[in-house]
């Protein structure tokens, strides 16, 4: 029964990656397709400031498609979670979302805690790297592996 619920888990896995893979290339083909379009819209080449923040943020929409396919990738390699990778896609999500942002139409409570979000998060990564490799497993013989660490000792 545990090896059924395995496989199930594996075609997941795979079936996610193969999903996230179509949505970064069509993200990627939207993003060139938008900076083509704009470029050629525009007076003298040059993009405008609410068409430059909007490519700003496709852009790190793929980033983070990225980060999460690298974060689906190794778990299904190594059957954990590397908190890090999970840390700086949040990361990548606020600074996205700071990019995009049109800061004179939000109220200053909701600047805040953006912000506190922001030092959060940065202060998590900080300490998880400060602490090394930080990794969360369903499986406890794939973590002491990865963090080097006996089955006895977990």
């Amino acid at each position: 029964m545990k090896k059924a619920g395995s496989i199930i888990q594996k075609g997941i896995i795979y079936t996610l990656i193969v999903l996230m893979s179509g949505v970064l290339i069509l993200a990627t083909i939207e993003l060139g397709y938008y900076l083509v379009k704009s470029v050629i819209e525009s007076e003298f080449a040059l993009i405008n400031l609410d068409q430059l923040m909007d490519l700003f943020g496709v852009f790190m929409l793929v980033l983070i498609g990225i980060e999460l396919l690298d974060t689906i990738k190794v778990y299904l390699k190594e059957n954990v979670v590397h908190v890090e990778v999970v840390v700086l896609v949040a990361i990548i999500a606020v600074a996205r979302k700071v990019v995009v942002l049109k800061i004179e139409l939000i109220d200053g409570v909701t600047i805040i805690g953006i912000a506190f979000i922001i030092v959060a998060l940065s202060v998590a990564y900080y300490f998880i790297k400060k602490a090394g490799l930080m990794v969360y497993s369903f499986d406890e013989k794939a973590a002491a592996k990865i963090t080097g660490k006996d089955e006895e000792t977990t």
